[in-house]
């Protein structure tokens, strides 16, 4: 079963399962891994096959914190500009009745987009992204760039080192972007965004484009430094080399592809199921002024956005 809502939109209840497939163009709803390598179709006419999911490797904090520390050291050789370091949270509670977590979620935050699903072939993921990675307006397409993290209720500024990572969000897509011919790229004033327990930075850019370049612009476009690292290629070989588990869904793409109505997000705020355990994948972007504790606890902030909707 997939249910899913996007905000302002009817909740939508579909029987089929995920077939994994070369090409996501005009499909009504899709996933893909962190990289793009995975792409699958909801397809409800699909038959399931079984396949069980195992349990993902999950670090401890003096583990987190030795990675964090090593990438830091890094960071400030020159390495790169950021990298992205994600870990995965066990729930202390078990999750018998998942549909009622969906249903908080739907309740909590009505400007993000909501899922549910259980699949045989990817197992069973819930999440509430914020982000919008692209969406189709009519005559114009619009996406986010979102970073920097602080607590929604801490009353301070946000810092450099949270504005300058934004910035550098900002800057890469606005450079993809800027080389669509015709584009008339237009870029939001800078404000804080508070989707949940944790409130980001956000610009939203606008631009004009044939909907064949879409393909291409996804493609190049993803996974943007707000969840991979600047630069691309560099922060996506070191996340590989160095995260001990799959990211497999998490920072992927999820949406859909309907001609004319296309709206993907990244899958961020999502967590895997397995045997009645919620896995929640969390993220913090580290440039060289990075703390690793900080970044430590900005992971747990994060998570409260589901964790923190769990029965007691």
């Amino acid at each position: 079963m997939l249910h899913y809502r996007f905000p302002g939109e009817e909740t939508q209840h579909l029987n089929g399962n995920f077939q994994l497939v070369e090409s996501i163009e005009n499909q009504d709803f899709i996933v893909t891994d962190f990289t793009q390598q995975l792409k699958y179709t909801w397809q409800q006419e699909l038959a399931p096959t079984f396949n069980k999911s195992s349990a993902p490797f999950c670090i401890d904090q003096s583990g987190y914190l030795q990675q964090a520390e090593a990438l830091i050291h890094d960071l400030n050789k020159g390495l790169a500009d950021k990298v992205v370091l994600s870990r995965i949270l066990k729930a202390t509670q078990t999750l018998t009745n998942p549909m009622a977590l969906f249903d908080a979620l739907l309740k909590r935050y009505p400007n993000a987009f909501i899922y549910f699903f259980e699949d045989t072939i990817l197992g069973s993921w819930i999440g509430a992204s914020p982000e919008i990675f692209i969406e189709n307006l009519g005559e114009r397409w619009r996406t986010m760039a979102l970073a920097g993290t602080k607590v929604a209720s801490e009353e301070r500024d946000f810092s450099f080192k949270e504005y300058h990572e934004h910035a550098m969000v900002t800057e890469f897509i606005e450079g993809q972007l800027r080389q669509i011919p015709g584009a008339q790229l237009h870029v939001s004033e800078l404000k804080s965004y508070s989707p949940g327990p944790v409130s980001h930075l956000l610009q939203e850019l606008t631009w004009q484009m044939p909907t064949e370049v879409l393909p291409i612009l996804i493609r190049f476009l993803h996974p943007t430094p707000a969840v991979a690292g600047l630069p691309q290629k560099v922060a996506i070989q070191y996340i590989q080399g160095v995260e001990a588990h799959e990211r497999r869904l998490y920072t992927g793409l999820i949406g859909r592809l309907e001609a004319g109505r296309e709206k993907l997000y990244v899958n961020l705020r999502c967590a895997e199921l397995i045997d009645q355990q919620l896995y929640c994948y969390v993220g913090g972007g580290f440039t060289p002024d990075s703390v690793a504790q900080n970044e430590w606890q900005e992971g747990e902030n994060k998570s409260q956005t589901l964790l923190g909707l769990l029965p007691n």
